[in-house]
């Protein structure tokens, strides 16, 4: 009954087509009973009579409501059944019904139109719990990884690190379980194979046969049915070096991470580097601008040093938000408390450009903690007054999962996200009713099952 219900929800682009069938269906017969004169519905008229008088004293208007119901719930039934059909053999795997996945698809595609700027595995799982309200997601992904199978792939084939782009893909994908075993399964012997990602290989296979890494992504998109786009922050095979406070200078972003001294700043070689036209693009058309979560200078600050991607943020009216790593990172963040995240980015990019920060308040289980104190990480401090300072205005909420390791939870986070999102698009462009209703349709229900998370937490070191 319920799924019968779900054909009458607003927003599936369906009503109209039914509606539009059962006028045509009335008037084929009103063009039937022309051609005969008025006889062929006259008759019909005259025998519902004759079958009604006996049932006196029962309204003549209840029973035509009631033959008028059956006609329709007949119209609607053989709609539905012919649909399904169709899709049954079009697609044969689909193991929800037709109309839940209609619905899940309309309501997605009515979504804010979100940009999210990073990379590592922050940035998927973020996208893991994003991707069940909005299908309207544009992921902005680092290219500068010159460790593991990303590294070698670099530097046999030339291309731009694939790594953070297949995790996106995959966090995207529309059967991400399926995805996710396969994409992601790292080969453990093999001479020339061992070490390598499968996901990476396809990538890189890909960007030889389609001729560049850009069509590349766009085929893989396709074949795994994404829901939104991911893009690299650039096409160049850029390098991320880095000032220390020393004064020295370090090339390579395993080289930066294992420094001893602190990082004063980071830059690109070569420089000149230019973002894809569809990134800007989808910034000037975003209703929000996500930045992290992830490594601040390894993940997050590197996309925004390439030309024209930080102009394009200050240029934007859609509010700029940034998600706060919840524990440092050893030899990039060590001490660091969240304004001077913020502050790290403002460095880099122009004073100004977070408007708001989300940021954990669930206390880390000691058992967890003490493991993390012995690699050096500690819980980042948060000081709201110093973040109000530079402008930010800062949500609170409790968004980690503490079953293995210290991470974002998906479910969480995308709830804090997208009530954030929804408030500042309604107060600066309005909302319509449909849209602010499946929204708070999507917040009541919990979309995502917990082995979503547990899938996030097994990707980390790949």
């Amino acid at each position: 009954m319920k799924s019968v219900i779900m054909w009458f929800y607003p927003g599936l682009k369906v009503k109209r087509w039914m509606a539009l069938s059962f006028f045509g269906l009335l008037l084929a017969g009103a063009s039937i009973s022309l051609a005969f004169d008025g006889e062929f519905f006259g008759y019909l008229e005259t025998s519902l009579r004759k079958i009604s008088l006996p049932r006196e004293p029962i309204p003549l208007g209840l029973i035509s409501l009631l033959i008028f119901t059956a006609g329709l719930f007949m119209h609607i039934y053989g709609f539905m059944a012919m649909v399904r059909s169709i899709s049954q053999v079009l697609r044969p795997e689909m193991d929800s019904k037709l109309v839940e996945v209609l619905y899940r698809r309309r309501s997605l595609e009515r979504g804010p139109k979100v940009v999210v700027i990073g990379g590592g595995t922050g940035l998927s799982v973020m996208l893991r719990g994003l991707k069940e309200y909005t299908s309207n997601l544009t992921s902005i992904v680092t290219v500068s990884d010159d460790g593991g199978s990303s590294g070698r792939l670099r530097d046999d084939f030339g291309i731009v690190a694939p790594g953070d782009i297949r995790n996106c893909l995959v966090a995207l994908a529309d059967t991400e379980s399926d995805m996710d075993q396969v994409l992601n399964y790292r080969f453990q012997q093999g001479e020339g194979l061992k070490g390598h990602n499968l996901g990476n290989l396809l990538l890189a296979g890909a960007a030889e046969s389609a001729g560049s890494f850009e069509k590349a992504v766009s085929l893989m998109s396709r074949i795994l049915a994404i829901r939104g786009r991911v893009w690299p922050s650039t096409l160049s095979n850029i390098t991320l070096c880095a000032e220390l406070a020393d004064g020295s200078h370090v090339r390579g972003e395993t080289a930066i991470t294992s420094a001893e001294a602190a990082i004063k700043r980071v830059y690109l070689d070569p420089v000149d580097c230019v973002p894809l036209a569809q990134t800007l693009q989808a910034i000037e058309e975003a209703d929000a601008i996500i930045l992290g979560p992830g490594s601040l200078y390894t993940s997050v600050i590197p996309n925004l040093l390439v030309q024209d991607i930080c102009q394009a943020l200050h240029k934007t009216q859609a509010p700029k938000i940034y998600v706060c790593n919840v524990m440092t990172q050893p030899g990039e963040t060590d001490g660091y408390t969240a304004s001077r995240h913020v502050a790290a980015i403002h460095r880099h990019c122009g004073p100004g450009l977070v408007d708001a920060i989300i940021v954990n308040t669930e206390a880390v289980p000691k058992v967890l903690l003490h493991k993390y104190e012995e690699k050096g990480q500690k819980p980042v401090v948060i000081d709201v007054k110093y973040l109000e300072k530079q402008g930010c205005k800062v949500i609170r909420a409790r968004l980690i999962n503490k079953q293995n390791l210290v991470r974002h939870d998906p479910i969480r986070l995308a709830q804090a996200i997208m009530s954030l999102v929804i408030r500042e698009k309604e107060r600066q462009s309005g909302v319509g009713f449909i849209d602010r209703m499946l929204f708070r349709r999507k917040l009541s229900r919990a979309f995502l099952p917990r082995s979503l998370t547990n899938r996030a937490e097994s990707r980390l070191g790949e």
